[in-house]
């Protein structure tokens, strides 16, 4: 008799695992969701007008235990609360563009997470009039996921504290905050990925103090003060296939003594006061970007031992300049102003690319006659 009751109930939960799976699709189906993360645990409802359902989103967390996901509907949009974390939980919204979480003046962070191994995705998230960060992940907490949000009107968009670390921030947009789109103190191996960053009143992404082997793939960061901030002693992070367009001042902004090591490839860098300015740091490898239509392309101030390579520089007021810095290596760029371009005998052909710095020169010793296809 034992034996029947247990196999009754192991095909109810088969069953019912594929029901919730059903309604896991259902409920995303009509949704601007482009990623979907995947239920786990416990499934605990805010909104929807189900009978145990909560009306607060914190309500639901504080009943939440790790492993549980919490799912908010955005009937009862916006909901005027800030939130912590403080679980191994997932908290997903029903649909990004309704489901809005808008801060409580006078209070912090509008989602604090203080655990590891959360996730928040689907989310409407802004400040208070009063200014408040939009997310902050805190000291000493990692392996977190920020994705598929829109966060908006905030101090910082979202705020990495000292010591935290593997967060993962992808396919959000981040606009119109008072300084930084994302900013990363002393922050290591995150992954921030396909993101639009615009409008923001400081850089688009602002990596601070020690901030290490971060990487920074895909995004889009137009309209801000600034495109790329590296500062401190921030090195060995990644910059590659970005879109850094039409910012007010640097495209990217590589400033400190220990920025060193930093790899910048495959982006589009165009429409900036100045493309890229390395102001201090050394040994960076530049290889394989479009720096196009910028004031000033590339500027190098008292940087030395620097790779740059195999980039096109088309349309910019000045292609590119230094002053007291040493030992950069520029080889096989594409200058749309190399004097092999305007005067197409085989003779002129063999002139190096003279790139201007205060006294003294530095040469491309083989400049190539077409731009890459980057």
């Amino acid at each position: 008799m034992r034996k029947k009751i247990i196999c009754k109930a192991l095909v109810f939960g088969i069953v019912l695992l594929f029901v919730g799976a059903g309604v896991v699709s259902a409920l995303n189906e009509n949704s601007t969701i482009n990623y979907k993360p995947i239920g786990r645990g416990n499934w605990l409802y805010v909104g929807g007008g189900g009978l145990d359902n909560y009306t607060r989103i914190q309500d639901a967390i504080d009943n939440a235990s790790d492993g549980d996901t919490v799912y908010v509907f955005d009937d009862l949009s916006p909901y005027q609360e800030n939130i912590r974390i403080n679980k191994k939980i997932l908290v997903i919204g029903e649909n990004r563009e309704t489901t809005i979480i808008s801060g409580v003046t006078g209070q912090d962070h509008v989602v604090r997470i203080n655990s590891q191994n959360t996730e928040i995705n689907g989310f409407t998230i802004k400040g208070a009039a009063g200014g408040q960060d939009g997310v902050t992940v805190y000291q000493l907490k990692g392996d977190n996921i920020i994705s598929n949000n829109i966060i908006k009107e905030s101090s910082y968009g979202i705020y990495l504290q000292t010591t935290s670390t593997r967060t993962t921030i992808s396919d959000n947009i981040i606009s119109n905050n008072d300084f930084q789109g994302i900013f990363c103190q002393g922050s290591d191996r995150n992954v921030i990925t396909g993101n639009t960053i615009g409008g923001n009143g400081d850089f688009g992404i602002s990596m601070e103090l020690n901030s290490i082997q971060n990487w920074i793939v895909d995004n889009t960061m137009q309209d801000n003060l600034g495109g790329i901030q590296l500062t401190g002693s921030s090195s060995q992070n990644n910059i590659s296939g970005n879109q850094i367009l039409n910012n007010d001042m640097e495209g990217i902004l590589i400033k400190g003594l220990l920025c060193t090591a930093n790899e910048i490839t495959k982006n589009n860098i165009s429409g900036n006061k100045v493309g890229m300015k390395i102001s201090s740091g050394g040994k960076n490898i530049i290889t394989s970007n479009n720096i196009m239509d910028n004031s000033n392309g590339i500027s190098l101030s008292v940087s030395n031992n620097n790779i740059i390579e195999m980039n096109n520089f088309i349309g910019n007021r000045k292609n590119a300049g230094f002053v007291a810095s040493f030992g950069t290596t520029w080889d096989s760029n594409y200058w749309d102003n190399w004097i092999g371009v305007k005067l197409e005998l085989p003779l002129f052909k063999m002139f190096p690319k003279v790139i201007r710095g205060i006294v003294m020169y530095n040469f491309d010793t083989n400049p190539q006659e077409e731009p890459y296809d980057i």
